[in-house]
Parts: structure tokens; C-alpha cells; sequence
């Protein structure tokens, strides 16, 4: 495994490197990158820096099938966050303002994979020995397909406002400063060029917002796709802007939305991304045996006057099929935290401790420990309590009691 990972890094030196936004937002001069500060002189609570130098190991992931968790998605005779959820995500997308309503819940029609796993996507997977019973078959940007390739970038995540309120998505004062570029396996150069943070209105997301920091994403937690597993955050965005390819506007048909994340690592030394029951990889399971990682997306999704519509991004890297790629997920694996909470952390090795588990939390000896799902609590231990959907805890008076 080790000689593995040394050859994707050799590879990646020898190469040499969801959110929707109002009408008021497009071309308006609001651009983060060196705004230094929200507008009001007042200093963010909380920023994130993360770097990686050209040199170092860059995947551009193509589109694939992704295996299922079964903790999030379930099984074939009992379907988790499949179409049932998918419906009632557009039946709520419907009760958002105008014109939102309708553009948001036509958005989840044609992705549905922002929000749930349809069932009539998936497939099982026969004689299966590992975790995965299902797999969906329909190509997304989460599958274990990706390519060396090169670039750098710089990014700085300033969370002034730890929750979302409601208003138009680009109403926060929320704010990143990026500077990125990379090549596809063609060789075609990219440059983002990030306009301003929004607050996605996908129903049941909660993106702090726009700017999340220091806490759980993806898998069960309700934001950002399930298809990912659910991974410790140090910062991330949502957010619009421009891609350009080979020093020319792509996007001269409307702006993208772009989401960063620097997180925990979720891909192992094969370069296949972990599932929710692997979650967190030990440093020397994964591709640059290193704790964290940082995730660059443009997803096919144009803000327009009337709201999110789907729009494949315009990418020059030309697929077997003769299409273009149309989303980009470029992954930098060797970044450096600079500045951050536990940007100093450092993995604890077999003592039982998860990276992300809130300052010290896995240490504690708990006498009950329960797991947040979207349905309720279920309970994890003692015994007694195990698979029991918001379990009675029965307590004694005067004693002390650990709850997770």
C-alpha cells in the first residue's frame, strides 16, 4: 500500500501541480478576494487557511458510479435517502419564495444526487465482499475515477455568521479569498475566479452561512450530497463565480456555483473514496498519508434572474463518449493547514481517537452514547439502548451521566 501511495505522488510531481445565488448577486461588485473583510471594517470570528504549492499530488475526478453505505443508504428491501427523501426535498423546495420555488425544485428533479440516491438508480451488487450492497449506476462526480494532474491554490474561508438566515442566497457577509489553477488529464489550464458566497436554498442544507467551519458535512448531516460520507470539516464554501480555460472566459453564459472544502482525508491509498463505515482513514491508509485534504467543485448549476438552473459547466477535457466533462472536482492531497482550529492536530494513532470529534469528546468514557440521524436519535450504547430509535435513558438521581 505504501509503494502505492509513493507512486501517485511520484506521478503528481512529475505533472508539476450545493449553491444558487440572487438575481442582485450577478456581476455585482462583490467580489471576496481581496476585500479584506466583510465590508463593515469588523473581523471574522473564525478563518480558515489552507495551501498547497505547485509540485505537489492534484486529481481531476471524473464521472463514475459511486458504491453505497449502507449506514446512510440502507439496503434494497429497506431504501434509505433514495426517492421517498428526494420527493420531499422538491415538495419543500415548492414553499420557498418565488421565483425560487419552482427553479429550486426543478434544480433537484434534474440533480437529484444534491439531495438522495434515487432508487430506480441503483443497482445491486452481486457476490459483494465488501461493505457496499448497492451501487449507483448513474455517473456522478463522487466516483473512485480520477487522473494526476497539476496546480496550486490558496484559499481562506471567513466565517462571520455561523448560521443561515432567511433572505436572498447572497445575502451574508460571509467571504473567501481563492486563488487557484490546475490542468485536466488534457492538459487544459483552469483559473477560478470567485465572485461572492451564498447561502444554498437547497431544503434541509445548513451552511452556516455560506462559509462552514470547523464541524460535520455530507453523509447523514443533511448538507451537501450523501453520496459523500460524512467527513470533519476545517472550512468550506458555497459559492458563484467564473471558470476560465486556457486564459479565455468559459463561463460567458452566466457564472457557476463553486464549492471548497478542506476536510479530513476520504481518499485511501488506491485513490477510492472511503465510505461512511471507513470513516476516518488512518494517515498511512490514504493516497499522501496525511490527515487532511482539500476538495475544489464547480457544479453544473448557472444562477439566473429566475433562479438555479442546470448547466453543464464548460470544461475543454473531452470524455470516451465525445462529450466534455461537465462539472469539475479537482482534489489538492498534499495542502497545508495554516491557520485554523487543529490546524496543529496531528492523527493520535490506535488510542481510539477521531480526527474532528470536538475537542476531546473520544476520550471521554460515556455511559450513553447516541447518534444523530434525520428520523430522530438511535441509540449506539449500552446494549440496552442499540438500534432503538430515541431510546428511554433511564437515569438515577445524584449521579453523573457522559452523553455523546
Amino acid at each position: 500500500m505504501a509503494s502505492s501511495r509513493r507512486r501517485f505522488l511520484e506521478l503528481g510531481a512529475l505533472a508539476g501541480v450545493g449553491g444558487v445565488a440572487s438575481a442582485s448577486g450577478i456581476g455585482a461588485a462583490r467580489r471576496d478576494h481581496g476585500t479584506g473583510g466583510n465590508g463593515n471594517g469588523e473581523e471574522p470570528a473564525v478563518t480558515v487557511t489552507a495551501r498547497q504549492e505547485p509540485g505537489k499530488a492534484v486529481y481531476w475526478v471524473l464521472p463514475g458510479s459511486r458504491p453505497l453505505s449502507p449506514f446512510v443508504f440502507g439496503t434494497a428491501e429497506n431504501t434509505l435517502r433514495g426517492t421517498d427523501l428526494l420527493q420531499l426535498r422538491i415538495e419543500q423546495a415548492s414553499s420557498l419564495p418565488s421565483p425560487l420555488d419552482e427553479a429550486v425544485a426543478q434544480l433537484l428533479a434534474e440533480l437529484p444526487f444534491l439531495v438522495a440516491a434515487p432508487d430506480e438508480a441503483r443497482e445491486p451488487i452481486e457476490e459483494s465482499d465488501g461493505i457496499s450492497q448497492q451501487v449507483l449506476t448513474e455517473p456522478t462526480l463522487y466516483s473512485n475515477n480520477a487522473e494526476v494532474t497539476s496546480g496550486s491554490f490558496e484559499i481562506s474561508y471567513r466565517d462571520y455568521r455561523p448560521y443561515d438566515l432567511p433572505g436572498a442566497p447572497g445575502d451574508t457577509p460571509d467571504r473567501i479569498d481563492l486563488e487557484t489553477q490546475f490542468t485536466d488529464p488534457a492538459g487544459n489550464e483552469y483559473v477560478l475566479e470567485h465572485d461572492h458566497v451564498v447561502q444554498p436554498p437547497i431544503p434541509g442544507y445548513q451552511t452556516g452561512g455560506g462559509v462552514f467551519t470547523d464541524g460535520f458535512l455530507h453523509g447523514i448531516t443533511g448538507t451537501g450530497s450523501p453520496l459523500f460520507p460524512r467527513v470533519y470539516t476545517y472550512g468550506a464554501s458555497w459559492g458563484v463565480g467564473n471558470v476560465h480555460v486556457n486564459g479565455e472566459l468559459a463561463t460567458d453564459d452566466g457564472m457557476r456555483v463553486i464549492h471548497f472544502m478542506t476536510t479530513q482525508t476520504v481518499r485511501d491509498e488506491r485513490y477510492r473514496m472511503a465510505l461512511d463505515e471507513e470513516m476516518p482513514l488512518e494517515p498511512e491508509n490514504t493516497i499522501a498519508g496525511q490527515i487532511h485534504h482539500t476538495h475544489g467543485v464547480v457544479l453544473p448549476i448557472k444562477p439566473t434572474p429566475d433562479g438555479p438552473v442546470y448547466a453543464p459547466v464548460p470544461t475543454a477535457f473531452e470524455l470516451p463518449n465525445g462529450e466534455t466533462q461537465p462539472f469539475i472536482h479537482a482534489m489538492w492531497e498534499q495542502d497545508t493547514l495554516v491557520e485554523g482550529p487543529f490546524a496543529d492536530w496531528e492523527y493520535p494513532g490506535g488510542d481510539g481517537q477521531q480526527e474532528g470529534d470536538g475537542g476531546g469528546a473520544a476520550d471521554v468514557q460515556a455511559d450513553y452514547r447516541l447518534l444523530a440521524d434525520a428520523s430522530g436519535w438511535r441509540g449506539v450504547a449500552p446494549e440496552a439502548i442499540a438500534e432503538t430509535e430515541n431510546p428511554t435513558l433511564t437515569l438515577e438521581a445524584g449521579t453523573e451521566y457522559a452523553l455523546i
